[in-house]
Formats: structure tokens, sequence, C-alpha cells
């Protein structure tokens, strides 16, 4: 299974996750407030994993670049993140006429952009990488393929633009090499 795949699968999971949660929240068995707990504390437990998947993996094509050991970062999530997914919760319930599929839509997208945000920093941390070039997803839109920019290196300290639910990657570039 690709990196991509598993970022995807993890979102799928996190989304699997909220489900029950927000079933158990609608048919009154867990408070508004139990409700917004579990789901922060779900997705943050998403993003975490993301994080140390983004980690392994940079670590990982590094290695197959290099062809020598590389250890990984050690990348956290944001300590803001449960703070800031209870208070998106708290909003999502909030709403009179919320959907499963809206909270499972925030279920699926942060895991996907916590392991971009990730990855992104493990390239500029890391002694091995001067840059890096976008990998469009297979579902890759028209925004996608032109942040590409026809295989553009860019620095290792230049963010990737992407949009919620983006499962486009860096590929990074190794030191003498770009």
């Amino acid at each position: 299974m690709t990196y991509r795949e598993q970022i995807r699968a993890l979102g799928e999971q996190a989304a699997e996750q909220v489900t029950a949660i927000f079933t158990s929240w609608q048919e009154a068995l867990i408070s508004t407030e139990e409700a917004v707990d579990l789901l922060a504390a779900f997705i943050a437990g998403a993003n975490s994993r993301a994080v140390a998947l983004a980690d392994l993996s940079l670590a990982a094509t590094l290695m197959q670049q290099m062809g020598v050991p590389v250890a990984t970062l050690g990348l956290v999530p944001d300590a803001r993140d449960v703070a800031r997914l209870h208070k998106a919760a708290a909003t999502i319930l909030a709403v009179p006429d919320v959907t499963l599929e809206r909270v499972q839509r925030l279920a699926r997208a942060e895991p996907i952009d916590a392991a971009s945000t990730a990855f992104s920093e493990g390239i500029k941390k890391s002694p091995h990488v001067t840059g890096w070039v976008r990998s469009v997803s297979g579902s890759g839109c028209q925004l996608c393929d032109w942040w590409r920019r026809d295989g553009q290196v860019w620095p290792a300290d230049h963010p990737m633009p992407t949009h919620k639910g983006c499962t486009c990657s860096q590929v990074p570039v190794e030191k003498g090499r770009a």
C-alpha cells in the first residue's frame, strides 16, 4: 500500500469512528459535550497517526533515494490540534441540520491535512533535502496540476499549496541531485 493510500485509509478509518459517535449523539445516548470531546479526541488520534506516517514515509523515501539508512525526524502533531478540533466539532454539532456526511468530511480531511503539513515540515527540517517536486495524485484536479508547474523543483522551505482533501504529495530532492 502506498503512502497516499495509507493516508486515505486513515481518513476513512476516522470517518468510520466518528459515525458511531455521531449516531450515539443523534440518538441522545451521549450528550453534546461528550460527542464534541470524543470527536475531537478521535480525529486528533487520526492526525497523530498521520504525522507519524508522514515522518516514516519521508525517511523511507530518502533511504530509497540515497541507499543508506535515514532516521525519522520525530515529527509531532501540532499541540493546538485538540483545542482546534474541539472547536470544530462543537461548531459542526451546533448546526441545526448537521449531517453525518459533514462530520465524516471533517474526519477524512484532517488526517490528510496533518500528513501533508508534517511531510512538508520534515522536508524543511531534513539535512538531506534541498527541495521538492509536487507529485499529483491520480485524482488530482486542474489546480493541483497547475501547482505542479511541470516538475519544478521548489526550495525545501517553500510550503506546498494544498486544498481540503488534496492527496498530492511532495517528493524530496536529495542534496547534490537538485
